[in-house]
């Protein structure tokens, strides 16, 4: 099994311990023994009050995908997402929160995204213009570093997935 560490935010810095999070993803295992793939590690969030937030959306079944881009993943060798991927979650201080597990990945571009999408989110960011705003300041802060910028064309993968450890 090999980990990827996929993450990424706008300046910020996140430390782990990589023995914490391979314990975890082995009691994962333990209870649903598919797990046993490559994963990745990822952050999601703004700051910890965001992320804990949202691990709480995730947890109850109100956020049910997440958002990345090839750009990124072409620009760090990692890999896009795929059905069946784990992906563990992490604090902001670096401990791991939850996996998830990608169930569908489809691919579209920033400006093709509508309310048939963002109702995937997170339910402070599902109507469209609050998705927009937010995703345009949070991705820029991350894409400036690499020269880009949100675009109406730019690729977005959506991953639809499920929390599975723990319950």
């Amino acid at each position: 099994m090999k980990k990827t560490f996929a993450i990424v935010g706008p300046k910020v810095e996140i430390s782990f311990d990589e023995a914490a999070i391979d314990a975890f993803m082995a009691r994962a295992i333990l209870k649903k023994p598919e797990l046993a793939r490559d994963y990745q590690v990822r952050w999601i969030g703004l700051d910890e009050k965001t992320t804990v937030q949202i691990i709480q959306f995730i947890k109850l079944g109100e956020k049910k995908a997440t958002f990345t881009f090839p750009w990124l993943n072409e620009r760090n060798n990692w890999s896009d997402g795929h059905s069946g991927m784990p992906i563990i979650l992490l604090s902001t201080n670096g401990d791991p929160m939850l996996v998830v597990q990608i169930t569908e990945v489809f691919k579209t571009t920033f400006g093709a995204i509508d309310p048939s999408i963002t109702c995937s989110d997170g339910p402070p960011v599902r109507d469209l213009d609050v998705w927009i705003e937010l995703h345009t300041a949070y991705w820029n802060g991350i894409l400036e570093d690499y020269g880009l910028a949100c675009c109406e064309d730019m690729p977005v993968n959506i991953e639809k997935f499920e929390s599975v450890y723990p319950h």
